[in-house]
């Protein structure tokens, strides 16, 4: 059964504004899980302001879905890498308290445009 749905879009441009003023690292490490950060700070540096658009959206779309938005829960927490998004920590518990056993999630990105959608199952 759905339990939660979310969506959201966030701008690359926002985030290419940020990695040049706070630098890749402390972006990426502001917001993702550290083996999540790691990841992405391993590829394609060009491209990293819309993959931090593209994460960020997520987070954006899954505390929507969670209906509390981006309170009540670490970012850190969620992690999201070859297609598949995990909880992790207290919010993997606050997800089974909640009976939700399955996050989709789904992140694209197409011009100045990160699209994330986020589908909680319980």
């Amino acid at each position: 059964m759905i339990l939660g749905l979310g969506t959201d879009l966030c701008p690359p441009s926002r985030w290419r504004h940020l990695v040049t003023r706070f630098g890749a690292e402390k972006c990426a490490h502001r917001i993702l899980h550290p083996d999540e950060a790691a990841y992405l700070l391993a590829g394609n540096r060009d491209r990293l302001p819309e993959r931090l658009a593209g994460r960020w959206a997520l987070r954006e779309a899954f505390g929507k879905a969670l209906g509390v938005g981006l309170d009540g829960w670490s970012w850190k927490e969620l992690r999201y890498r070859n297609g598949r998004a995990h909880a992790e920590g207290a919010l993997a518990g606050q997800l089974a308290a909640r009976t939700i056993r399955t996050i989709h999630a789904s992140v694209s990105h197409d011009g100045d445009t990160a699209l994330a959608v986020v589908v909680l199952e319980g």
